[in-house]
């Protein structure tokens, strides 16, 4: 039996400590047939086996559960020899308040439990060939050292959830450790009287991170104590610093996402990213690092415990005569197969494809992120996002589902959802948790239409219903959603403070987070309908119908014929125009109008910014207008684009964060709208096209859509005759759909606005 066991100190720093155990496998052993290990740990492990790395882990998930990784024959076989084999499992234990996202325990703690197979000789007990099991586990026979050379630096100026900082003194100096013995987790891992000290156990949910093939650094230039490299484009990735120097000296690797210039003031600014190689003045600016002391062999080799983000790196040396034989990196994500594609007769539009892949694989790992560089958290708002746009690269539903479910274990006791979760701080954004009903039907819309995904939206009913109630806690006289405790975010709008709609500070109803409730009933409505809960679709029906007539009376200004940011307030955005046309407020051709005064307007507008440009996307899609604004509302895009931006920013203008999931909209929209595709059934049982070629004004596209079917490539190109001005007389296409089973469509003479409807039951 497989034990808990834990160090007798605890700690009040950060430290690594090694877990160590010798495994004899019997020379009777003719061949290792198989093997097999579970494995969790508190904070995160890597796991070694004879020196060779194995995996790491445990996933990232809820408070009250841990997750555990399996290794099975074919990461473990190759690596096992007949005789002595070690076992060494590297712990990062988190101090308190640091790197928020990991769970911590006063104590650093390991759970193993394994079996090796293997056939036994003939004479060795044995008349003939046989098989024989050694099982080994995390009991008192292991050992436990802590490393007294490394250091961590934690960066509370940048956000208490980014991962520390190494300091790396020299050649590990270990410590030995007393251990103590807990109870074995019981009934398949789950202890039997429900003690919360030793953690409920559940397979990790995910595959494993992808590592990529390491890559060499270019040098962007080289100067008296540094040299600056550059990885070619943002990545999230281990880099690997090897040099020979003086012992003593220091290296200092800073991670940078991108290059400052000055203006004639000397005011530092984000232009060109890259504007090293043409700006001499262009300054290498970055929060994050690590440090390396030269040991007494006079030989370093660094590569940090957790990844990096960045696009440059700087190395500050102070040794001049030191000698870097290895600048690599590895880039590591979420594994990504190449299912979603796009191309058109833009270029641009197709280098915004590409950007948008690496903004979200660089904020998906083991969850979803916000940022990689800063934060590194799972919120709702940007999670849903997220979802979606993953959603039209991959068909594999589990990262989706993950941080559907997540979210959920987030849940409070009022029933508002944490607005970033796994953390060990709380924080509630109300109108995250509508953002989470919303995330959840958009994973209903893609994932396979099986008893899988039934099985696991119907467990989340009653979390999505408590969740619904608590907006009810705070509807005040009005009606409307009232004032709360929380943080009231809306966007982050230039002039709004905290990114709050004016009026919210001061305690008035906003009305945005009214018509997010009624969108969030709404979709919860069609949730419960397809988990067969028809009575409770029709009441989230009934009071989504009831809440919008409140909005309507009391939001709605007749003079400028908007919704007003609040209901005394004659202020305007984008926002509520979106959301009354999201959620349903406003439909058919007052939609339409609606979305043409905002747009086009004499009333002053607050404008969204990348976080909601998606959902004006969306908007304009569902009021008609999408190809009359969809050009203009992509100049953010190319804006970045002519900045040499690798990957999508937080916000517009002076952004915070280079590399935010919530920025990615061509993701979506070139696969969704370009080339049409929507599953018109959920798990795309009816798949519809429609393409949008003259939205964004391309002479054709192409391009994969993943399904739980398979992909399916569409083919789209204009064929309208030209006119005297250039513009095609009539808005005719050809189209070609290939079909996952290999059924082909084609059809060549299209009038823009057709649609065409694809049963893909049974095509796998």
């Amino acid at each position: 039996m497989s034990f808990w066991i834990r160090t007798a100190e605890k700690p009040q720093t950060t430290h690594f400590y090694y877990f160590t155990k010798t495994i004899d496998i019997d020379a009777c052993a003719a061949e290792i047939s198989g093997a097999s290990l579970k494995i969790c740990a508190d904070s995160r492990y890597r796991l070694y086996l004879n020196g060779k790395f194995v995996g790491e882990g445990p996933c990232q998930g809820s408070e009250y559960s841990r997750y555990y990784e399996t290794y099975g024959a074919g990461e473990l076989v190759p690596l096992l020899k007949k005789g002595k084999n070690e076992l060494l499992v590297k712990v990062l234990w988190l101090q308190e308040g640091s790197f928020i996202s990991i769970y911590r325990s006063s104590r650093p703690m390991l759970w193993i439990d394994g079996e090796i197979c293997f056939c036994v000789k003939q004479g060795c007990g044995a008349d003939n060939a046989s098989e024989g099991k050694a099982t080994f586990g995390t009991d008192g026979s292991w050992v436990c050292q802590r490393d007294d050379n490394v250091t961590f630096r934690h960066f509370p100026r940048i956000h208490t959830s980014t991962p520390p900082g190494e300091e790396q003194w020299g050649e590990p100096r270990l410590t030995q450790v007393a251990l103590e013995q807990q109870k074995a987790p019981e009934r398949g891992g789950y202890n039997l009287f429900g003690l919360a000290d030793v953690y409920p156990l559940e397979p990790r949910p995910i595959p494993n991170l992808d590592y990529e093939e390491p890559r060499i650094f270019s040098i962007v230039r080289r100067g008296d104590g540094y040299i600056e490299l550059d990885a070619g484009k943002y990545t999230t990735a281990i880099p690997t610093v090897k040099a020979a120097g003086a012992p003593g000296s220091v290296i200092k690797i800073i991670y940078s996402e991108s290059y400052l210039q000055k203006d004639a003031g000397g005011n530092r600014y984000k232009g060109l990213r890259d504007a090293a190689y043409t700006d001499p003045e262009a300054e290498f600016y970055g929060d994050v690092f690590d440090v390396v002391h030269i040991p007494d062999s006079g030989i370093a080799c660094f590569t940090p415990f957790w990844y990096r983000a960045f696009r440059f790196v700087r190395l500050e040396f102070t040794d001049p005569s030191v000698n870097f034989t290895e600048l690599t990196y590895q880039s590591y994500f979420y594994p990504f197969p190449a299912e979603g594609s796009f191309e058109c007769s833009d270029p641009a539009l197709g280098e915004m494809w590409k950007v948008s892949i690496n903004t979200v694989k660089c904020c998906a790992h083991e969850m979803y992120i916000d940022c990689p560089y800063y934060e590194q958290q799972q919120y709702d708002m940007d999670s849903c996002l997220e979802l979606m746009f993953t959603q039209r690269m991959i068909s594999d539903p589990r990262l989706p589902f993950k941080s559907v479910n997540d979210m959920a274990r987030s849940q409070i006791f009022n029933g508002m959802l944490q607005a970033n979760y796994p953390s060990v701080m709380t924080q509630i954004i109300p109108g995250f948790t509508m953002f989470w009903v919303i995330m959840f039907r958009e994973y209903l819309r893609c994932a396979p239409a099986d008893e899988t995904t039934l099985k696991n939206a119907s467990s989340l009913l009653g979390t999505m219903d408590k969740a619904l109630e608590s907006f009810e806690i705070f509807r005040d006289s009005s009606g409307l959603v009232g004032p709360n405790p929380y943080w009231n975010f809306v966007d982050w709008v230039p002039g709004w403070y905290a990114g709050i709609t004016p009026g919210g500070v001061e305690g008035e109803p906003l009305t945005v987070e009214s018509m997010l409730f009624v969108a969030a009933l709404r979709s919860a409505a069609q949730i419960a309908l397809a988990c067969g809960r028809t009575a409770r679709a029709a009441e989230y029906k009934e009071r989504a119908e009831e809440l919008s007539a409140l909005i309507v009376e009391k939001c709605y200004d007749s003079e400028a014929k908007l919704f007003r940011n609040t209901p005394v307030r004659r202020e305007f955005s984008e926002h509520t125009s979106v959301w009354a046309v999201l959620s349903g407020i406003v439909t058919g051709e007052a939609a339409k109008e609606l979305m043409i005064r905002t747009m086009d307007g004499d009333t002053p507008v607050a404008h969204c910014s990348f976080s909601m440009g998606s959902f004006l996307f969306r908007a304009l899609e569902k009021a008609g207008v999408y190809d009359r604004y969809a050009r203009r509302s992509f100049a953010g895009w190319q804006r970045m684009l002519d900045y040499h931006c690798t990957t999508w920013c937080e916000n517009p203008d002076s952004p915070r964060s280079e590399c935010h999931g919530w920025s990615s909209a061509p993701a979506y929209e070139f696969s969704a709208m370009i080339l049409g595709a929507f599953p018109e059934e959920d798990g795309y049982k009816t798949l519809r096209v429609r393409p949008h070629l003259w939205a964004l004004d391309t002479d054709w596209a192409r391009g994969n859509v993943p399904t739980p079917f398979g992909p399916v490539n569409i083919d789209v190109r204009r064929s309208g005759r030209s006119s005297d001005n250039g513009q095609d007389e009539l808005r005719r296409f050809s189209i070609t759909v290939k079909l996952p089973g290999g059924k082909t469509f084609t059809k060549d003479d299209c009038v823009d606005g057709d649609e065409f409807r694809f049963s893909l039951k049974g095509l796998n």
